[in-house]
């Protein structure tokens, strides 16, 4: 009996022992994984940070104009582009009258 009891607390220790290794193996492979993700923080604030400063850059009001006018061939607008309300027929033409966008053909023609 003595034989089987010191058996089983052998098979015990054992179990215990290869549980503990597994689970000190784990905690390893926890904390990679915390320092990689928190790494991961860490360039991505960095990234946050350089996406800020390039926004402010480009928000500025000398960056748009410069980009405008050299990327998309845009300049300030003269003085003659600019036309009073009352002078527009003169410029353009007469303007057609235009119906409302958010009413159908078929429902102004049945109003009239």
């Amino acid at each position: 009996m003595s034989q089987r009891a010191f058996l089983f607390g052998i098979l015990v220790i054992t179990v215990l022992i290869f549980s503990l290794y597994r689970a000190k193996d784990g905690a390893r492979d926890t904390d990679k994984e915390i320092a990689k993700v928190e790494a991961e923080i860490v360039a991505a604030k960095a990234r946050q940070v350089d996406l800020q400063a390039e926004l402010a850059h480009r928000s500025r009001q000398e960056w748009i104009e410069e980009y405008a006018r050299h990327n998309l061939g845009m300049v300030p607008p003269s003085g003659a582009q600019f036309v009073r309300m009352d002078e527009l027929e003169t410029q353009l033409g007469p303007v057609p009258a235009q119906t409302s966008p958010d009413i159908p053909e078929s429902a102004e023609r049945s109003n009239e």
